[in-house]
């Protein structure tokens, strides 16, 4: 039988990055990676009973209507899905009038998009915010970047823009759209460039415990290790084990081992070793 590239679905869960407008959470600064390891219970489950909370490609901005974006979203049951939603503008592509820029805004006890007056401030530079109570919460950073927390090396955290992203084609060679904003007064969770993750080996699965080693669009990199067994239906890869990615045949997603092509160790217990696209000499256990 001929064997047909399996499709990968090799985004991974984004991390959380608290701060910034107020933002809920504990600790400030980047979690443990950076990158967490699945949505909520497990993201299998839908808010509405569905096969998922991810209705859309945040990423890709596709499978929403024509004036709308696709956003990370904090559904009712606290589930980090996406959805697809109107506003007043686009962080990431900018199409504000001339002087002003998109940028989330907090009044009283609400966050929105908005279009502001542009920022002075660099992308890595100090920034600051002010609060509701100054009349508008909003940064001081130029247009498409964000002032987010970021951990130093003594372990303090300090202020800087960040650029707002959808995907890492918007964040240059050495950064990743890998940081979710968790703003206070909004179910919206954007995103920003953050650090790359340390590059690791699919099968020889080198990266320091607790993490796994995932495959993404580019390079293999390390992250959180999933929760979800192998089988299970999925919509990122590092949701699933350490040894395993979130793979598609046909219409469906869902955790398989990988494995060695063509007939190397590890080799499938069950199934045949498809290749995986964009990695040679990988493949996944379908059965």
């Amino acid at each position: 039988m001929r064997a047909h590239p399996i499709w990968l679905w090799s985004a991974l869960v984004a991390g959380v990055l608290v701060g910034s407008l107020g933002c809920e959470g504990g600790s400030s600064g980047r979690p443990d990676a950076g990158l967490d390891g699945g949505p909520g219970d497990g993201g299998d489950a839908g808010p509405d009973g569905g096969p998922s909370a991810f209705t859309c490609d945040v990423p890709r901005q596709s499978g929403c209507n024509p004036g709308e974006l696709c956003l990370f979203y904090r559904w009712e049951n606290g589930v980090l899905g996406s959805r697809c939603l109107t506003g007043a503008c686009d962080p990431v592509q900018q199409d504000c009038p001339s002087g002003q820029r998109c940028t989330y805004v907090r009044t009283a006890d609400k966050t929105e998009r908005a279009c502001v007056e542009d920022g002075t401030a660099d992308e890595g530079n100090p920034c600051r915010l002010s609060g509701p109570a100054e009349g508008q919460g909003v940064d001081n950073c130029k247009k498409g970047l964000f002032c987010t927390d970021v951990l130093q090396e003594d372990g303090g955290t300090a202020f800087r823009c960040a650029k707002l992203c959808h995907g890492t084609q918007q964040c240059g060679a050495s950064l990743q759209c890998n940081e979710v904003l968790w703003l206070n007064g909004t179910e919206e969770t954007p995103l920003v460039c953050g650090g790359r993750a340390k590059p690791c080996d699919l099968l020889a699965q080198d990266c320091e415990s607790p993490l796994g080693c995932y495959p993404t669009t580019g390079t293999p990199s390390c992250t959180i290790q999933g929760t979800l067994v192998d089988g299970a239906g999925c919509e990122f890869s590092n949701q699933c084990p350490s040894g395993s990615a979130c793979v598609g045949t046909g219409s469906q997603k869902a955790c398989r081992p990988l494995c060695r092509l063509p007939d190397g160790q590890p080799s499938c217990a069950q199934g045949s070793c498809q290749p995986l696209q964009g990695h040679p000499d990988v493949g996944a256990c379908v059965p």
